[in-house]
This record gives C-alpha cells, sequence and structure tokens, in this order.
C-alpha cells in the first residue's frame, strides 16, 4: 500500500462532530459500518473489498468476489491485485432502483498486472448501465492453459469523471497534434506550425492546402489547417483490425445489419457506421505525451463493444515528427480462432484530406507522383509503378519496392503528410471518387454533421468520397489475449523534408517493428 492513504469517512465525520459535542461514545457505535476510502493518484476510492488471499486457479477455472454494494453513479474502477496468468473477468451490477435491471461488464487482466483501472460504461454515446449501481460481485476466469496464482487485494470505485467531448493536444513549436474523447483517441488533428499553411479556395472553386502561402493574397477558409480526415468516425487515423469468424466461432453481433463487404469481426477504435463512440477506459495526458486506452466498437454494427482494448501512446520528437505506438489486444474468446484465415490488418488506417491529392512513394522502379488513384473495392490492385493495368486502380506495393518503407499524400508542389512504418506486408494507397470539394452524396452513415469540428463551414472531407487513405498492411491472424504492437511516425513537410526525417528514425532504430511476428502468418505464393 506504499504510497497510499485511507481512512474511514465516516468516522472522520463522527470524531469531527464530537470535538464539539463531548460525544465520544458515538465512535464506537459506528465506526463499524463506515465506509472506507484510499487515495491513489489524487483520487479519494470508496473499498468495495480487500481481502488479499492468494489463492490457485485452475486453467479455465473461475473465482467470484461477492461484493453486494451500492456504489451510486461512481464510474471509475481501481483493482489492485497480483497474477501469474491472464484473466477474463466480470463487473456485474444492478440498478439500485430496481433489481430486475442488470448488467455486466467484461474486461481483460494480463499476467504480471498489478492495477487495473476502467472507466464503466457510462459516459459513452449509447452507454449500457447508466443508473446508480449496485455491484453484486465480480468473477474472474483463468484464461490460461496452466494452473495460476491470483491475489486480490482491493476493489475500490471513485467519482473520477471526464469530458465526453474533450479534445487533447500536444505541441512541439513544429507541429501540433490532437485528438479527442469522442474519436476514442484517434489521431483527428496533424497541424504544421510556423511555416504559412493556408487552406484556401482558389479560382476554380477548388480547395487547397499549400505552405508558405501569403494569406492576404487568397480566399481563406483556415490558418489553422488540420490535415487529418475527420468527417466520420470510419476516418481519423486509428486502430482498425479484422478476423473472419463467423457463427460457427460463436460470433453474434448485437446488431443485425447486413452488409457485403467480405469482412467480419472488424474493431473500429474511433467509433461504429451509427456514429456511436467507444468506451474510454482510462488515459493520461502531460505537456508531452496522450496515453488512452479504449474499448472498441464494431464498425458495422451499431453500438456492439468488443471485447479487446486498443491502447495509443502519442508523443512528439521535437523536431516536427509525431511518434506513435499502437496496442492491441483481442479477448472476445470465439471458438477456434488459431483455424481461421489470416487477412490484411490496416497498421494503421490512414485519412489524409482531400487537397493532398498526389500519392508519392520512392520505389525501386521509381518515384511515383500519381492522382488518379481510384477506391479500393472497385478498382484493380497496381503492385508497381510500371505494372499495366485497365481502368481505375489503387496501390498494394510490397515492402521489397518501398525505399525506407514510408509513403505520402501531398499537392502538386509535393508538400503534405507522410508516413513511416517499418515492417509492414504492403503499402496501401487509395483515393475517394470526388473530384471537387462542393460535390454531394446521400449517405445514411456520414451525412450527419457530427464530427464537423469547432462549428467550421469548410472541411476538406465534407463528403465521405472525398478522402485519400493510406494503410500499411500485414497479413496477420487475430488470436486472443496475444497483444499486437506496433509504432509509426507521421511527419509534415516537403517529400524531401519527409525522406530525411524518415531516414534518421529509420536509423536511430527505435521505431521497429518486431511485435509484428506475434501475429504474423505468412501466407503461400
Amino acid at each position: 500500500m506504499n504510497g497510499k492513504r485511507k481512512f474511514s469517512l465516516l468516522l472522520m465525520g463522527i470524531i469531527t462532530a464530537a470535538s464539539f459535542s463531548g460525544c465520544a461514545s458515538a465512535v464506537t457505535e459506528s465506526s463499524s459500518s463506515s465506509p472506507e476510502l484510499e487515495e491513489k493518484d489524487g483520487y479519494w476510492y470508496e473499498m468495495l473489498y480487500e481481502d488479499g488471499e492468494e489463492k490457485s486457479l485452475a486453467s479455465g477455472a473461475t473465482m467470484e468476489i461477492p461484493l453486494d454494494r451500492d456504489v451510486g453513479d461512481k464510474s471509475y474502477f481501481w483493482m489492485e491485485l497480483e497474477t501469474d496468468v491472464n484473466l477474463v473477468g466480470y463487473i456485474h451490477y444492478e440498478n439500485s432502483a430496481d433489481s430486475t435491471v442488470t448488467n455486466k461488464e467484461k474486461f481483460f487482466i494480463e499476467k504480471g498486472t498489478k492495477d487495473f483501472t476502467s472507466f464503466l460504461d457510462s459516459f459513452r454515446v449509447g452507454a449500457f448501465g447508466a443508473f446508480e449501481k449496485k455491484m453484486t460481485k465480480i468473477t474472474l476466469q483463468n484464461v490460461d492453459s496452466k494452473e495460476g496464482k491470483v491475489a486480490l487485494e482491493s476493489v475500490g470505485v471513485t467519482d473520477r469523471t471526464y469530458d465526453t467531448e474533450a479534445e487533447m493536444y500536444i505541441s512541439d513549436g513544429h507541429l501540433k497534434m490532437g485528438t479527442s474523447f469522442a474519436v476514442g483517441g484517434s489521431v483527428q488533428h496533424v497541424e504544421k506550425l510556423n511555416a504559412g499553411v493556408v487552406e484556401y479556395v482558389d479560382e476554380n472553386g477548388y480547395v487547397r492546402i499549400d505552405h508558405g502561402v501569403d494569406a492576404a493574397q487568397v480566399d481563406v477558409v483556415s490558418e489553422e489547417v488540420n490535415l487529418v480526415n475527420i468527417h466520420d468516425l470510419g476516418r481519423e487515423i486509428q486502430q482498425s483490425y479484422y478476423s473472419l469468424v463467423k457463427e460457427e466461432n460463436g460470433y453474434a453481433p448485437k446488431e443485425e445489419i447486413l452488409y457485403d463487404a467480405g469482412l467480419s469481426y472488424n474493431p473500429v477504435q474511433a467509433g461504429s457506421a451509427g456514429v456511436k463512440q467507444a468506451q474510454i477506459i482510462d488515459y493520461t495526458v502531460s505537456e508531452s505525451e496522450i496515453w488512452i486506452k479504449v474499448k472498441p466498437l464494431e464498425w458495422f454494427f451499431d453500438n456492439t463493444l468488443t471485447d479487446s482494448y486498443m491502447e495509443n501512446t502519442y508523443r512528439l520528437d521535437g523536431d516536427g515528427a509525431l511518434l506513435v505506438t499502437n496496442r492491441f489486444v483481442n479477448f472476445s474468446q470465439f471458438k477456434d480462432m488459431d483455424k481461421t484465415s489470416a487477412c490484411p490488418q490496416e497498421l494503421p488506417a490512414t485519412y489524409i484530406v482531400h487537397p493532398f491529392n498526389y500519392f508519392y512513394c520512392e520505389t525501386t522502379e521509381g518515384t511515383i507522383f500519381d492522382s488518379n488513384l481510384s477506391p479500393l473495392p472497385t478498382s484493380t490492385r497496381k503492385e508497381g509503378l510500371n505494372d499495366e493495368v485497365s481502368g481505375a486502380y489503387f496501390y498494394a506495393l510490397s515492402r521489397e519496392k518501398v525505399k525506407g518503407e514510408w509513403y505520402a499524400f501531398v499537392n502538386d508542389q509535393k508538400f503534405g503528410v507522410g508516413i513511416y512504418m517499418s515492417g509492414a506486408d504492403s503499402y496501401n494507397a487509395s483515393r475517394g471518387v470526388k473530384t471537387t470539394y462542393y460535390e454531394t452524396q446521400d449517405n445514411y452513415y456520414y451525412n450527419t454533421g457530427l464530427y464537423n469540428l469547432h462549428g467550421r463551414k469548410y472541411i476538406p472531407s465534407e463528403y465521405v468520397s472525398n478522402y485519400n487513405y493510406l494503410s500499411s498492411s500485414s497479413i496477420l491472424r487475430m488470436e486472443d489475449f496475444v497483444p499486437l504492437v506496433y509504432h509509426y511516425a507521421v511527419y509534415v513537410g516537403t517529400v524531401e523534408e519527409m525522406g530525411t526525417k524518415f531516414t534518421a528514425l529509420r536509423k536511430d532504430g527505435k521505431m521497429e517493428n518486431e511485435g509484428l511476428d506475434m501475429w504474423r502468418t505468412w501466407h503461400s505464393a
């Protein structure tokens, strides 16, 4: 219990009252029922359980911890424990005013964890169990193949909250990066600073973005230019993964929405196609770093939380590069996932604003500088600069062909946003079908205006088909309880500046992605 403070809230109040009234006997009579509080990281927790007894838990076995305690609207949960095996748990609770209304939340604790913290599902848009709660019990299951030791020392709750729409930013004077709880902690804002970057409408009615622009000479839309496509919850720069599970695997999403995408289970960090938000699990913010952990939703199934965690750590290197570590762990417990087919995983899914409409990539066959790309589902795969293809196409370049393992979307002056991601199988690029900013499209999912942030009238990604997409992907099989960890970097500048920065990061060696091998399944030719 190092660094923690404990006391009884009721006892403290009684002692205070007794000092004025002389009623010392009241302490003895009431202290036994007083809730004990414990301070940790600036929050006082009402302790629901304190034991610490170590128990042996066989593989697949479950232990139950009865609580039966009213916790009101408290929404932040803390467990202190020791475990040498992976655990899947459930928090069981009921409505304090109506015991027939119940809910439970599934969580995952990795072996070696000392503290597990989580916001309950109380703030998310479409939250479940947003009522005055009684926590009835906690259950913990050993999901490893061996017997393990588990010691649950304490359980507490507190009234820590957060603003569901709050935005968080870090800046190094060269680059400003931002995220928000509304988009599950994904990258929603990348802005080049002190470089004269301006978004403006040219004489032909097109929206353009360039650097070194004299704002007095153009029809300015914005001089604080976000370079990330933020139109809907499927855009941004975010984690998104796939598993080809079916009903025989026990895959049964809550929403029965049929679609022809050829994909199945798809946890998406920013939310669902039905504009619901991911569940925030925890976060920390400092002047130089943002860390956030979420329980994502499935893309096509509105308000269906997945049993998985996504974590992002964002930091700036002081020289204009955004360095990101992504972490994902699935605990869906679908059957026979080790027998499902591997499929391409987006590492990460990256959406850049429409005015940066030239794909740029230096390859072993020459430099690609191309604005004629088309959407992935309806076009032909082009695997190299010199491939002969007919009709619409997108690029899917093997790692061996991509020099330096980076690529970008830029304007006609070769200024834009670049991504460095080492160790991927392929580097993919496509674009939306729209060519002008003002064209409209009817679409149930996207024409909501929900993420027209700051009340801006103009957003380069105003309509769903105005996008530029990059994804460094690998053929990987999703496995339960096996974390996927990888790093990537974002840089805004000219292609020459990108090349210099990404070469330096590559030589530094801190952005390598050996963690992909934990999930990697090599596919036959």
